[in-house]
């Protein structure tokens, strides 16, 4: 399939395939469709995802132990 054969899918499509993923959620239809994202934008979604939770976590653990 050539670059300008391939449907474009929405910008926020491959956090959406990553959040499923850490839940651990995905219909089939959907995993189906996760296959035409890149490598590169699953890579960059999940580490901006994992850096979130981190700091996430780490601004609650501050917050719980200064109280």
């Amino acid at each position: 399939m050539s670059v300008q054969e391939r449907p474009r899918r929405r910008p926020f499509s491959a956090l959406g395939t990553i959040l499923a993923a850490f839940f651990g959620v995905r219909r089939g239809r959907d995993a189906e469709r996760d296959v035409r994202l890149s490598l590169a934008q699953v890579i960059v979604t999940a580490l901006c995802v994992v850096a979130f939770l981190i700091a996430g976590l780490v601004l609650l653990v501050r917050y719980v132990a200064g109280s």
